[in-house]
């Protein structure tokens, strides 16, 4: 079962309709609608539509044989060769496999193959028999004959014509493998100086692929413009609802983004111009060119970065050295930014002022007596005081 398993498998086309030829087997008609095929399979076309024949290439002309085999081939060819497909296929040295068909049609194939045949190798019927050196395979049909009588060479004619075919060949010195259901009619349609070179055998196509090549070096017609493509209709359908359902995804997504980004956009507004009249209320002078960095840079003068105390322990320190005195009111303070205050007080009389410079000092605060007066309530002084 394993050895059965290798064998070449083939679907050979004609006429808009496939049979499928597994090795010892009658054909199958076959079902298009099936999306599987089986495994080593090609399909084959005609061999007298499908013309084949061996080129020695030189290796410098390797690399562009796919544009330069109509211009080389050019004068062999009974056709305009701009109506033609070429396909090559390297298989010994300098030796090329070289197939020859008609755009026509390679293009009304394109067209009648069904997806599933579109991804496998396209061949010569001929090039799928069963060679060997100095033997020929002959396939007698019901209005032709398919051989094979090379690496890379065969064919398919009509009965009445094998004969001129097999002389223009010369296969004197070849053995013949003939597969035949009509022996006499066979024998007929071959040279009479060639039946000694005959061997018979039982069966038709399907039992010469027992013998063939698995894997045979023939050319892919697949080639240049009828080179496979991706099944892009195919994996359409297939990818269609998904494809549709990310694009509304994305759609969604980038429309929730730009919604967010305005909204965003106008807390960002509102908050800026809410800094803004924070701003002006500390400081309501001045040209605003950039509120954050203003602010922070007048505010950074009273921070813990700087050389001197933080203003707001230094105002708990002088508040509560001035409640220690009975009597004192605080009735102004003024700061000017570089570590002075002035602070201005009602006293009952000029002992309290002496006490308050005092506890002051005892603050470690640096204070002067800038003036005083005494009035029928009391004494007004005015002290300045430098925050250490």
């Amino acid at each position: 079962m394993s050895q059965l398993n290798n064998n070449l498998t083939v679907m050979r086309w004609q006429q808009g309709e496939g049979r499928l030829i597994r090795c010892g087997n009658p054909p199958e008609r076959f079902d298009p609608t099936i999306a599987t095929v089986p495994e080593n399979l090609c399909v084959a076309f005609p061999a007298d539509a499908v013309r084949s024949l061996t080129l020695s290439i030189a290796p410098e002309e390797v690399k562009h044989l796919q544009r330069a085999l109509p211009f080389m081939l050019e004068e062999s060819m009974l056709e305009d060769v701009a109506q033609l497909h070429f396909a090559a296929a390297r298989i010994d040295d300098d030796l090329h496999s070289v197939v020859v068909v008609d755009r026509s049609k390679m293009a009304n194939w394109s067209e009648e193959l069904p997806d599933s045949l579109q991804n496998v190798p396209w061949v010569s019927e001929a090039l799928c028999l069963p060679w060997s050196p100095e033997q020929c395979t002959v396939i007698f049909e019901a209005q032709h004959a398919v051989l094979r009588w090379g690496l890379a060479e065969g064919g398919r004619i009509e009965h009445s014509l094998l004969a001129d075919l097999m002389e223009s060949i010369g296969l004197q010195e070849q053995t013949l493998i003939v597969y035949a259901a009509d022996q006499a009619l066979a024998q007929a349609a071959i040279p009479e100086q060639l039946h000694g070179a005959i061997q018979w055998r039982k069966g038709g196509f399907s039992e010469a692929l027992l013998l063939a090549d698995p894997h045979p070096p023939v050319p892919d017609l697949r080639q240049g413009e009828f080179a496979p493509r991706l099944p892009l209709a195919r994996w359409w359908a297939v990818w269609q609802r998904v494809a549709l359902a990310l694009a509304v995804a994305c759609i969604l997504k980038i429309g929730f983004s730009v919604a967010d980004y305005q909204m965003l956009k106008a807390e960002d507004l509102q908050l800026r111009q809410a800094i803004q009249t924070s701003y002006r209320r500390v400081n309501p002078r001045g040209a605003v060119v950039d509120v954050e960095k203003q602010l922070n840079r007048q505010l950074g003068e009273f921070g813990a970065g700087t050389q001197r105390s933080a203003f707001t322990p230094t105002m708990v320190a002088l508040l509560t050295a001035i409640q220690k005195v009975d009597g004192i009111k605080l009735t102004a303070l003024n700061y000017s930014g570089k570590g002075d205050l002035r602070l201005s007080l009602s006293a009952p009389n000029f002992e309290s002022v002496e006490q308050v410079r005092e506890q002051l000092k005892v603050q470690s605060f640096t204070v002067q007596l800038e003036n005083s007066n005494a009035r029928s309530e009391g004494v007004v002084a005015r002290l300045r005081v430098q925050i250490p």
